[in-house]
């Protein structure tokens, strides 16, 4: 199954969360939270990036990642 990792920075933490419990409840996804480095905000998947705050610019939008992780 999908086992998601998100990788928040202190101050997105509460986003993190709150993102987290959405894929576990909508996807059924095993979520690991980690602290990431400053500015970041990656997701992960089976060690593969699929969305980076730092390349985008922008926090990530739930419903993007939830549709990201349903195409793969």
């Amino acid at each position: 199954g999908s086992h998601p990792l998100l990788q928040p920075v202190n101050g997105y933490a509460t986003r993190a969360a709150s993102l987290a419990d959405r894929l576990r409840i909508e996807l059924d996804a095993d979520v690991t939270l980690e602290a990431g480095g400053k500015g970041a905000f990656d997701i992960l998947r089976d060690d593969r990036l699929i969305y980076s705050k730092l390349e985008t610019k922008r926090i990530p939008n739930p419903e993007q990642i939830l549709d990201l992780l349903r195409k793969l």
